[in-house]
């Protein structure tokens, strides 16, 4: 019996750049938070989110366009036909930011999106166990990713 495989959104042109880059929409955001919290707030578009997500294999996963857009792949495909753009609510723009934040910096963390993408989906220690993925679309699970991955980066874990 054929197994089933899980919905992916295929057929993207992979867009280069770097995640949050895309997701914004090129601006220059710099460390400017109230700039992100405006941004979030007027939802983004959902083609740049479609975006950000073609940046990795991982992110292309039905569970994970579910998990940021709050819709389907075959959702979000329709939605991607619409002759004007359609934006995220503001919740579902902090999740998208969140996740394209974590995907850049375990690049960097990690020296490469493939190494960032095994490291993402397995329990880590440094984390009691949990998954950075999971951990990532809830507010205080991201902070504690994105301190973690700090600390790889500027010394003080392994």
């Amino acid at each position: 019996m054929p197994t089933l495989k899980a919905p992916r959104l295929t057929g993207l042109k992979k867009v280069e750049g770097k995640p949050v880059d895309l997701l914004v929409n090129g601006q220059n955001i710099g460390d400017d938070a109230m700039l992100i919290i405006r941004l979030t707030d007027e939802g983004f578009e959902l083609s740049d989110v479609v975006n950000m997500l073609s940046t990795s294999e991982l992110y292309l996963r039905e569970d994970m366009v579910r998990r940021i857009t709050g819709k389907s792949v075959r959702t979000v495909r329709r939605l991607m036909q619409e002759s004007k753009p359609v934006r995220l609510d503001a919740q579902q723009s902090v999740v998208a930011y969140q996740y394209a934040v974590v995907l850049e910096m375990a690049t960097r963390a990690f020296g490469g999106l493939l190494q960032a993408e095994v490291w993402m989906q397995k329990p880590t220690p440094y984390l009691n166990g949990h998954v950075p993925l999971e951990l990532t679309r809830h507010p205080l699970g991201f902070q504690m990713v994105e301190q973690y991955l700090c600390q790889i980066m500027y010394g003080g874990y392994p």
